[in-house]
């Protein structure tokens, strides 16, 4: 099974990136975000595990030492032809987070996506259209361009989800 060990955000910045797919939903463009209920968030790490619950215990054992930060957007990027989103400006905090949770997982699991979510391999982004043709991501990127302006906020909170369909298993709520 497909996992995903994402990161969430404050109220106010999930209104602004919620702004922006519901522009591109109204335009008839994706409607995958909306209709399966993904928070605008960043995936730290993915992989495949038939251990979760260790997984789980890891987290809980060590979640107190991920502390919340800022984080900025600053453009917008693409998986050509798949996927639009917001690109994050890359900081320690979110190199740091990617490497750490990939590394609390590793014994418990293997990468998924062909460890393009493992340090040093990843991309750091938070999708605001997915599933994508090549004319859906140009009107998608031309809608979200009059939408979008830089971001910053605070990480609140890890999230564990299982993956296609999305499903939130557990939220850890991050401190200080």
């Amino acid at each position: 099974m497909e996992y995903a060990i994402i990161m969430g955000f404050e109220k106010c910045i999930e209104d602004k990136f919620n702004t922006i797919i519901k522009s591109i939903f109204d335009n008839d463009i994706s409607s995958y975000m909306t209709d399966n209920e993904i928070p605008p968030h960043i995936t730290l790490a993915l992989f495949n595990t038939d251990r979760i619950e260790k997984i789980i215990t890891e987290i809980d054992k060590r979640i107190s030492s991920f502390n919340t930060s800022g984080v900025a957007w600053a453009s917008l990027g693409a998986f050509v032809p798949h996927t639009l989103f917001a690109a994050p400006v890359m900081n320690e905090y979110l190199q740091n987070a990617n490497v750490d949770i990939n590394s609390w997982i590793e014994p418990f699991s293997n990468p998924g996506d062909n460890g393009h979510y493992l340090p040093f391999q990843w991309v750091p982004h938070t999708s605001l259209a997915v599933k994508l043709n090549n004319n859906e991501l140009k009107k998608a990127f031309e809608i979200a361009t009059e939408n979008f302006s830089f971001i910053y906020g605070k990480s609140n909170r890890l999230m564990l989800a299982e993956c296609n369909p999305y499903r939130l298993l557990k939220t850890w709520e991050l401190s200080g």
